[in-house]
């Protein structure tokens, strides 16, 4: 969706997320490693070595489960929590806006300062209508700018329990973002520039996860394989998903369409994205999900109710420490799910809270259970 010049916070605790479970940390022996060496003219045998013993390693915090959070009306002042009557385990926010907001990342010095659960923020890489492009990016042209959001990035979330998840050049196989924009042209160009950045994250913010977010839907003209940077500069498969077609769903029309592929074998539906995300060993997340006003048809509660059914079905149970590789148990499950209940170019259509916008659908919102913590 497009860059926000606002962005949101859910407050409150992290919930399930933070705390105790696997143990990381080397382990270094004290003491001397031998005591009472001997003569050697001396009748007695050497004394044995005496080894005092290694400290017991510091528990790590664990993440894992399905996280299920929102963005925009009443996330930052806890209105959308309150209202759900459930936790809430992640946000998301954008700092992709201009030059400033990727550099300095606003919005968490501002609204998210005192966030401490999960976040997927959006952080971009090139200036929305500047000239610049992937190939600058990919010589290192815009490296010390990167690096000062990584700093930034690592002093307001590296010592955090929940994870930061980093989305780039967001939604690039779109036509509405000119800069972000992939083609056969820059292609390969906006492949190193993805891993260029991924890079410079990863050396400053280690426990930092990555989050591939193209469209749901394709508007580059091409093969996914071709424009998917690789699996060792992407986390998380996490593609925007919008109910944007203008008809009335029921149950049985959302399942149909969850597995369909474009005339290119690209993936369209949720569980077409799922696979992919399978067969990459990565797990699923959706960064951008919801209703949008297309053709004056907003209020979808049937689709709501199909896509929280199959989140559920596959939703991820796996847990690991921070920072750690995501395991393969993850693989082809959710990881997290962002409502995007933002008044977005001042429309009203995509929200479920706080505009008045879509009662049946949020009330079929409000009636269901999001999230699970992992298992024990």
């Amino acid at each position: 969706m497009a860059a926000l010049a606002a962005s949101a916070l859910l407050v409150g605790a992290g919930g399930w997320m933070a705390g105790a479970g696997l143990f990381g940390g080397t382990p270094t022996p004290s003491g001397p490693d031998v005591a009472g060496g001997a003569s050697a003219s001396a009748a007695s045998a050497p004394s044995a070595a005496v080894l005092e013993p290694s400290p017991t390693p510091t528990p790590g915090p664990v993440m894992g489960g399905w996280y299920a959070g929102a963005s925009g009306l009443g996330v930052a002042d806890g209105a959308f929590a309150s209202w759900l009557g459930q936790p809430v385990t992640i946000a998301g926010t954008w700092a992709d806006q201009d030059l400033r907001a990727q550099t300095a990342l606003s919005p968490l010095g501002a609204e998210y300062q005192a966030w401490t659960g999960a976040l997927d923020i959006a952080i971009a890489g090139t200036v929305l209508g500047s000239g610049e492009n992937y190939a600058a990016a990919a010589r290192g042209a815009y490296d010390a700018r990167w690096r000062k959001a990584a700093a930034t990035l690592a002093a307001r979330r590296g010592s955090l329990e929940s994870p930061t998840f980093v989305r780039l050049f967001h939604e690039m196989n779109g036509f509405w973002y000119r800069n972000w924009a992939v083609n056969p042209g820059n292609v390969e160009h906006y492949k190193a520039a993805h891993a260029r950045y991924v890079r410079i994250l990863r050396e400053r913010m280690p426990t930092v996860y990555i989050s591939w977010s193209p469209n749901f839907r394709d508007h580059s003209g091409m093969p996914i394989e071709r424009w998917y940077p690789g699996d060792d500069v992407v986390d998380c498969i996490a593609p925007d998903y919008y109910n944007d077609t203008q008809r009335n769903w029921t149950r049985a029309a959302w399942t149909a369409a969850a597995d369909d592929v474009d005339q290119r074998g690209n993936p369209l539906g949720p569980e077409a994205w799922r696979r992919f995300a399978a067969d990459r060993g990565k797990p699923l997340c959706f960064p951008e999900t919801g209703l949008k006003p297309v053709g004056g048809v907003t209020d979808q509660p049937e689709w709501i109710k199909a896509f929280h059914a199959w989140l559920t079905t596959h939703a991820n149970t796996a847990s690991w420490e921070l920072g750690d590789p995501i395991p393969a148990e993850a693989s082809g499950k959710v990881l997290y799910s962002i409502y995007f209940n933002v008044l977005h170019d001042g429309m009203r259509g995509y929200t479920i809270h706080g505009a008045g916008a879509n009662p049946r659908s949020a009330a079929a919102f409000r009636s269901l259970t999001w999230g699970r913590a992992p298992s024990p």
